[in-house]
């Protein structure tokens, strides 16, 4: 169900055998680090990073992971982490100890590292490191390293090596970027201004086959910011994650036309079915190629700058963006940078708008409608199918539709 819903994780980056020198490099994760001498690279599939071994007989055969955390609803801290990093050790680990946890500097990133003693299989004496860094609320690097007991201090020693060598760096952008970007300015300086006058409202329900699972009210109208014309928009979202529980976004924001002043204040709540509540605002000003930002995650605040491209959009305003296209007709595939509100760098999705067909609408017949494809950065698409008055509109993500029809 998240999945159709929300956007989600980066992609994979695949190495095996041997490095020259020690040097790794993880352009699509923005990773690089120094591998341990006489460690040998494995395999790698997402969210893992990269894997490696320790070859020869060993009790307890050492292994290294490095992960990708990527939190697209519950956003959190290092910190905040923290204690459920505690409680999952704890639970899972056999015989478990904590020898120590302890602060941790990671490539200029607040994180910690666990140190826990346990039995691996066949009893054996195990000594285990777990430690998290924080690159955004919506991502965090894991690194998980178990050795046998005896060889503690080594492991020790290794591992401190490791992450005094980890530093992070801006994602490499898909394919075809360049090319279009270019598409995407083009297609904007050929956009009318938006209408003095214009004011719509939307109230939707979602509905996946016969069962409602929420709501969808957005009020769109002309404003001006800062001295530029463009829209304002309140979006409040409310969608039952079903054994993920609920949660409830509200969104205002504001999209100048030429995208120079951007604006969005969220606000998200989260309600497990145990009635655990998870609280998120983030507020972003987006001024050409700088945004600011600040957050309160679960009441913690913090606030971050960052540099971004030219033309980017707020993750927040990016349907708004396709409302704007919609009227000019098909289009190339464009490539727009986006920035999340809980996110501190931007990525890149691909935009196609493929034109006019029909879609069979719940209750009712055929519908014409407009097909707009937005591409992540893992290769996965989003499809969303307009009517002309948008009282009817779906969602498709990995093959699994989701309708937003208006409301009876």
């Amino acid at each position: 169900m998240r999945l159709a819903l929300v956007l989600g994780i980066l992609p994979a980056f695949a190495l095996a055998g041997p490095v020259q020198d020690g040097a790794f490099e993880s352009p699509a994760f923005g990773v690089r680090l120094k591998i341990p001498a006489g460690w040998t690279v494995e395999s790698s599939t997402a969210p893992e990073i990269l894997k490696l071994s320790l070859p020869g007989k060993h009790a307890v055969p050492p292994e290294i992971a490095v992960h990708n955390l990527a939190f697209v609803e519950e956003h959190i801290t290092a910190g905040q982490y923290r204690e459920q990093i505690r409680q999952f050790i704890q639970r899972t680990y056999r015989d478990p100890r904590i020898l120590d946890d302890r602060s941790v500097t990671v490539g200029g990133r607040p994180g910690f590292v666990f140190t826990t003693a346990s039995k691996a299989k066949g009893d054996a004496p195990a000594i285990s490191f777990k430690g998290i860094v924080e690159i955004s609320p919506s991502r965090l690097l894991s690194i998980e390293y178990v050795s046998p007991r005896e060889q503690e201090e080594a492991a020790r020693k290794t591992l401190d090596a490791l992450l005094a060598s980890i530093e992070f760096f801006p994602r490499k952008t898909p394919d075809g970027t360049e090319e279009g970007l270019k598409k995407f300015a083009d297609s904007l300086s050929k956009l009318p201004a938006t209408e003095a006058g214009l004011e719509r409202k939307m109230e939707l329900d979602y509905e996946l086959g016969a069962r409602k699972i929420g709501s969808y009210d957005q009020v769109m109208k002309a404003g001006t910011r800062d001295g530029a014309a463009g829209i304002e928009v309140t979006t409040v979202d409310i969608i039952d994650l079903g054994t993920d529980g609920r949660m409830e976004k509200r969104t205002t924001a504001f999209l100048s036309d030429d995208l120079s002043k951007q604006r969005a204040n969220v606000e998200i709540v989260h309600r497990s079915k145990e009635q655990r509540v998870q609280y998120f605002t983030a507020s972003v000003a987006l001024d050409g190629t700088e945004a600011a930002i600040e957050r309160r995650l679960n009441g913690e605040k913090s606030s971050v700058k960052v540099k971004v491209p030219e033309r980017t959009v707020l993750m927040e305003l990016l349907e708004t963006v396709a409302y704007r296209l919609i009227p000019a007709g098909k289009s190339p595939t464009m490539s727009v940078p986006v920035l999340p509100a809980f996110d501190n760098e931007a990525g890149h999705v691909k935009v196609e708008h493929m034109g006019e067909s029909e879609m069979k609408a719940p209750g009712s017949g055929l519908v014409k409608v407009n097909i707009l494809v937005v591409a992540r950065e893992d290769g996965a698409l989003i499809s969303y199918w307009y009517d002309a008055d948008r009282k009817v509109m779906r969602r498709s993500v990995g093959g699994q539709s989701v309708v937003l029809q208006a409301r009876k």
